[in-house]
């Protein structure tokens, strides 16, 4: 399992909206010739903009798919950087474009005072 940035319970803790992309590990090509189909790929992106709030990944090869995140992150690049890039293929990485392509789900509010992130963060 690999992680960077904020988990749900860690937005909700601080009234942080949401939306989230989230993926079963079957969905990436690599993951099914390699025969490691368990886990998932999840990520949170802020309610009104395209950042990348949180990310992660349970499966294999989840460190080396959670980099490719982290340097998007760092960067400050929206999440479509991802969707949008031609990767590698077959490589784990390339379950970001599955990942991030799927329709996010519903906004996801921590409570009625629910707020967006700063842009500095």
């Amino acid at each position: 399992m690999a992680r960077i940035g904020l988990s749900e319970k860690e937005a909700r803790a601080q009234s942080i909206a949401y939306r989230l992309f989230k993926i079963p590990m079957e969905a990436v090509f690599r993951a099914s010739t390699l025969s490691e189909t368990r886990g998932f790929l999840k990520a949170l992106v802020e309610l009104n903009g395209d950042r990348i709030l949180g990310f992660t990944a349970f499966g294999a090869g989840a460190a080396e798919i959670m980099t490719s995140v982290q340097i998007v992150m760092g960067a400050g690049l929206p999440y479509t950087a991802l969707r949008d890039t031609i990767l590698t293929h077959p490589t784990l990485i390339e379950g970001l474009i599955p990942l991030f392509s799927s329709a996010p789900s519903s906004p996801r509010f921590a409570d009625a005072k629910a707020q967006t992130v700063p842009s500095g963060r």
